[in-house]
């Protein structure tokens, strides 16, 4: 029994390709030409990911604002605690920071923490629903698969030129 994609698929060419280098050229020249491009390999090969030009994710800047974020919350907690209920011990000043740090720390950790995980389900659960390449057995093993949805014979002229082992057309 075929595999059934979550999402239904589009109608484009998919080629094989089995060198990583062919394969970010083809990527290259398909993207110059205007075209959407998809890949789908066995391994994040970094060539193959700069050639797509992705943008990067905004979840490490939003787990750093949690940090900075938490961080600041715990030393106004402890501060705030230390000015409304002082102990005032012979000259030692009421809000010391050296003993606050753990706090501060550990404030950190938890609300950045937090934050990537919110993060992450907002960027998956809101995201762009993106739709994938055309399963191959073989994308998983040593072939990369580069998927032009749309894509007419200048699409499949490009993957051949660029090397690709098969074109093939996928209503």
């Amino acid at each position: 029994m075929p595999r059934r994609s979550p999402m239904p698929l589009e109608g484009g060419r998919l080629g094989v390709f089995g060198d990583v280098s062919q394969a970010a050229e083809a990527v290259r020249a398909l993207r110059s030409e205007g075209m959407e491009v998809r890949a789908a390999t066995p391994a994040p090969f970094p060539e193959l990911v700069a050639a797509l030009e992705r943008p990067i994710s905004l979840i490490g800047l939003s787990t750093l604002t949690g940090a900075v974020a938490g961080g600041a919350l715990g030393l106004l907690l402890a501060a705030g605690g230390s000015w409304a209920w002082p102990i005032v011990v012979g000259g030692m000043p009421i809000v010391s920071f050296p003993a606050f740090l753990v706090i501060v720390f550990e404030m950190a950790v938890l609300v950045g923490a937090l934050t990537n995980f919110v993060g992450l389900l907002a960027i998956c659960i809101l995201g762009r629903k993106r739709r994938g390449v055309p399963f191959d057995p073989r994308f998983t093993r040593d072939r990369i698969g580069i998927f032009v949805p749309g894509g007419g014979i200048r699409a499949e002229q490009l993957l051949l030129q660029r090397g690709a082992e098969e074109v093939r057309d996928v209503a």
